[in-house]
């Protein structure tokens, strides 16, 4: 037929492949052209116009099941705005993310540009930690940062661990159930914090400092005279062996010995699994 070409021509003339205009027919994005009598696709202006219909809709970043469906799936009838509707905003979410993460990126760079930051290291907040912090507020954080800085330093690495792994235990509604209480409950926010002073000071002692035990029992009668600091940290099965040794063998490399000494007091004088 005049004015027709044949597939490998096509694919060269339209910047394809022949693995890309034989998988377009068979998913029905390009109709199957005339054959020639000895069996050979013949693809014309009709083919050539579909296929750079195809190229600019690719562009537009949709993929080749929305461009079906503009193209006319006889299953869908979304039309063309309603589908570059929702690209846009799918991207406009993408955008929204990748402005947040460069944002991060420059705070980090700001943050740490007097030193280099080895790759391991935990510099970037928990999801755990992020959701406290949304909870509580940014004057209750500094708050924190201001009486412990160390305890925060060392509970956001704890945090990281937690996040990052399947501990089989959810500690995301515990921590979230913490906060909501402490947000409502100023006075209590700033005993925790007094606690928090107190248990910084550990670091300096050996593990065998009656200090230890002193503050473990304390902190112990505070949490329990609370019935709803009670309910959320008593009542947890924590984490089941053979993981329990592993996660306490990762706390140890964040705490020091003192500080892992009152940790299982405290959850003893709990009463919970240690």
């Amino acid at each position: 037929m005049k004015g027709r070409i044949k597939i490998s021509d096509f694919a060269k003339l339209t910047g394809s492949t022949l693995k890309t205009v034989i998988y377009y027919h068979k998913i029905g994005l390009l109709q199957e052209p005339d054959r020639s009598p000895g069996g050979y696709r013949l693809y014309g202006p009709a083919e050539l116009s579909r296929m750079r219909l195809i190229k600019r809709l690719k562009l537009l970043g949709l993929d080749l099941k929305n461009i079906r469906e503009i193209l006319g799936d006889k299953h869908n009838h979304k039309t063309l705005r309603e589908v570059l509707k929702s690209l846009q905003a799918e991207l406009l979410n993408e955008k929204k993310s990748l402005e947040e993460r460069v944002a991060k990126i420059e705070m980090l760079l700001c943050e740490n540009k007097e030193y280099e930051v080895l790759l391991d290291e935990d510099v970037l907040d928990s999801t755990s930690f992020q959701m406290i912090t949304e909870i509580l507020g940014q004057d209750k954080i500094h708050k924190y940062a201001r009486t412990c800085p160390e305890i925060l330093n060392q509970q956001q690495k704890l945090f990281d661990i937690l996040d990052n792994f399947k501990w089989g235990e959810d500690y995301q509604e515990i921590f979230r159930g913490l906060a909501e209480y402490f947000q409502e409950h100023p006075q209590q926010y700033q005993i925790a914090l007094d606690f928090g002073a107190r248990l910084a000071k550990l670091d300096n002692l050996s593990e065998d400092a009656s200090e230890i035990e002193t503050l473990a029992r304390e902190t112990a009668e505070f949490i329990k005279s609370i019935p709803q600091l009670r309910e959320l940290l008593c009542n947890q099965p924590g984490i089941k062996k053979p993981l329990k040794s592993l996660y306490n063998e990762m706390v140890a490399g964040v705490l020091s010995p003192a500080r892992m000494k009152h940790s299982q007091l405290l959850r003893q004088y709990l009463d919970l699994p240690t």
